[in-house]
């Protein structure tokens, strides 16, 4: 019988997968704490809570792969805990591993039943080829590897790692003797769980042990039928006992969920089941095919389950009656929603918030070309309640669409040990800020960024051991990652205590590859020459590991983060560290900026690049090697102006005394643009350019004005690198 769903389920489907991705989520990072806490009992226990939510789940649906994988963890954790094993480096790394394959399964099942239909297939409830094949080295090195700790474990049936395959190998006869055992333990393992449950019906701990060994027990009899002969005497009570044990377990799943209670009349199924379980293994062991079938037990189970709400939770003693209505509402209420109606949504708001900007512009218009005071002050006032229900609005989605940075960070612990373990060295990460939130669309586009930076961190920040203890340093190098809200955008900060970035280093290795002028070296700044790692293929590694070379890469590293109109700075010191900081828009859907003019065009400029707007004296700007210059807060900054990098006007040095300007940053660098005028903030939603126009240097898309009027948006980056390139 197949177990899998069908097709009026779909909602299940994606409900379980939730539910597993929940569960896994934190697991790695909760193997990497038990390496550091070898047998901390309450942690293991924390993993097997989450490997049976999965192993639970899979079988109920008949996802047979990652249910036997799960399976596997579950034994090997339970017997570390039982035995006292210490969580050493390799056997984190094989449960590690296993997670892995855990985890790619449940990807498959993902994409699967995301198609036209829900899985069905025996491929798609399988694990996928290559996780397969790596799987049968990971079960192959866990028992080796408990064998060697504990040998009596891999021989005993006592839950050892050796205790579980999809199909045991060796003769059918071993097979099914092997299974038969299994099942026994399963059967009465329930009946000490219904005991417990006789004994004080509101036993939560037994309810979860009785439907995870109804859930087991289902599974290992699908195993059995699977390997017993067609002509087994044996096969007929087995088959019967597992079209029993499919809608009993599925029953207990409610149980445990708390979607109906379980009364003494059920309980009493309970034990009638378990009682039948035990029977008709008997006959199956002897084969004699005495126990016959038993068609009313499968039936009632059915009529039981047909008997449960759909979607809602029973009332247990204790809950608020029809009276009570304000105890329900307190209740906390969630719905899932897929992320395309939520972008949908999103992009209408995103139309809203330019039509409203039409208002003001509108008022204007009245009071300048009619002559309406009166009219105009009233769409004005229809204007601001305008304004007000739209950033409302705004805020709300907003507020849907973010999601904590930790689904970055969980990741970066495992990344941190792994380049450890391959160089050599001791090093430990600390991470803050993990609950910080950004827009969903962000987290997802700074996750390889961060893990390069924490790469580079580890491999080449961190010193070796011997070097850190002649320094006077620790030898446990440490590693910060922190997120947290400043200034209406997210800071991500990766400081490392190693051995620094020489600039002078850096000024060396860019003057031998020709990638700056000797004459331009010496006027930089020791902040600009460590900046000088952005450029493409600059490092200055001795030699590239396979793990990272600091500097290789970093230029992608800065592109991937200034696409989402992010900026990254570096700060160094030799011998103490180094630091790189992040700054990140809460979301891309929409931002602010500052309208300017040049040559009787107008341009935005993103609000999160400008650094201030000054006016520049005539007398303050000089010109060397055909780049202008002004002195600026003590510090000397490029100018140029905005209509000449646009090709649509020169250099207006005459005529006026003093220029507005435009200090943006971008890269930690700053620089002057002087334009015609200063006109106004506004918020913008920006519209990406396509074909021909998607390639303009210094333009990024472009919006709509209250008025109608198409504008373009600057490229702060872009426009610096135009400068620079004359």
């Amino acid at each position: 019988m197949n177990d899998a769903m069908f097709p009026g389920q779909a909602g299940i489907w994606e409900t379980l997968l939730k539910e597993w991705a929940d569960g896994l989520g934190g697991m790695e990072k909760q193997l990497l704490r038990l390496e550091a806490r070898v047998r901390d009992r309450e942690l293991i226990g924390e993993l097997l809570g989450a490997i049976r939510r999965v192993k639970r789940g899979s079988a109920f649906v008949g996802a047979t792969g990652v249910t036997k994988v799960a399976h596997e963890l579950e034994t090997a954790l339970r017997t570390m805990r039982d035995n006292e094993i210490d969580a050493d480096a390799e056997l984190i790394d094989l449960l590690l591993s296993a997670a892995e394959v855990m985890e790619a399964g449940l990807r498959a099942l993902g994409e699967f039943a995301g198609g036209e239909r829900p899985p069905r297939e025996d491929v798609a409830l399988a694990l996928p080829p290559d996780a397969e094949a790596r799987w049968s080295g990971i079960v192959r090195n866990l028992r080796a590897c408990f064998g060697r700790r504990r040998p009596a474990a891999s021989a005993a049936g006592d839950g050892g790692a050796a205790e579980s395959e999809a199909v045991p190998a060796g003769s059918p006869e071993a097979a099914k003797e092997r299974l038969l055992l299994e099942c026994f333990g399963h059967a009465d393992r329930m009946g000490e769980c219904i005991a417990a449950l006789e004994r004080e019906a509101g036993d939560r701990e037994a309810v979860d042990a009785l439907a995870s060994a109804a859930h087991a027990m289902k599974t290992c009899l699908g195993k059995l039928t699977s390997v017993l002969p067609a002509d087994d005497a044996g096969l007929p009570a087995v088959r019967d006992l597992l079209d029993a044990a499919l809608p009993f377990a599925q029953w207990l799943g409610s149980i445990r969920d708390g979607r109906r209670p379980l009364t003494r009349d059920w309980l009493g199924l309970c034990r009638e089941t378990a009682e039948y379980a035990k029977s008709a293994l008997e006959t199956a062991a002897s084969g004699s095919g005495a126990a016959g079938p038993n068609p009313g037990l499968a039936d009632r189970i059915r009529g039981a389950l047909a008997e449960l709400p759909s979607g809602r939770p029973a009332a247990s003693p204790g809950a608020a009656s029809a009276g009570e209505p304000a105890q329900r509402a307190a209740l906390p209420q969630s719905i899932r929603v897929s992320q395309d109606k939520l972008d949908k949504m999103m992009n209408m708001i995103s139309e809203l918030l330019i039509a409203k900007n039409a208002f003001m512009h509108l008022s204007a218009r009245l009071n300048r070309e009619y002559n309406l005071p009166a009219l105009s002050k009233e769409v004005k006032e229809v204007g601001f309640s305008v304004n007000r229900i739209t950033d409302e609005l705004q805020n709300a989605i907003m507020s849907i669409r973010m999601v904590e940075v930790k689904t970055v960070f969980q990741k970066m612990p495992r990344i941190v040990r792994d380049v450890a373990q391959l160089t050599g060295k001791k090093m430990e990460l600390a991470m803050e800020g993990e609950t910080t939130e950004i827009d969903k669309t962000i987290v997802e586009q700074i996750s390889d960024p961060i893990v390069h930076l924490i790469r580079n961190a580890a491999d080449h920040g961190i010193e070796p051991r011997e070097e850190r203890l002649r320094q006077g340093k620790s030898e446990t190098g440490r590693i910060a990652l922190r997120a947290y809200n400043k200034d209406k955008h997210v800071w991500i900060e990766i400081e490392d205590d190693g051995k620094g970035i020489d600039p002078q280093a850096v000024k060396r290795k860019a003057l031998e590859k020709g990638l700056i002028a000797p004459e331009q070296a010496d006027r930089m700044t020791r902040g600009q020459l460590i900046n000088l790692i952005f450029l493409p293929g600059f490092s200055t590694a001795g030699k590239i590991t396979e793990v990272s070379g600091r500097g290789v890469g970093m230029d992608i590293v800065k592109n991937n983060i200034e696409n989402i109109n992010g900026t990254v700075a570096i700060d160094s010191e030799i011998g103490k560290g180094t630091k790189v900081v992040i700054r990140l828009p809460l979301t891309l859907a929409i931002s602010s900026g500052l309208i300017v003019e040049a040559a009787q065009e107008r341009y935005i400029i993103p609000i999160e690049s400008i650094s201030e707007t000054v006016k520049i004296r005539r007398r303050d700007i000089h010109e060397l090697n055909g780049r202008l210059f002004a002195a600026h807060k003590g510090e000397v900054i490029g100018v140029e102006w905005l209509a000449r990098l646009f090709l649509l006007g020169g250099r207006d040095l005459d005529g006026r005394d003093e220029f507005p300007a435009v200090v943006i940053a971008a890269g930690g660098e700053k620089f002057g643009l002087i334009v015609d005028r200063l006109l106004s903030e506004q918020e913008f939603v920006i519209k990406a350019l396509h074909g021909q126009l998607a390639g303009i240097p210094g333009i990024s898309g472009s919006t709509l004005l209250g008025d109608g009027r198409v504008v373009l948006i600057v490229n702060p980056a872009d426009l610096i690198r135009l400068a620079k390139n004359g």
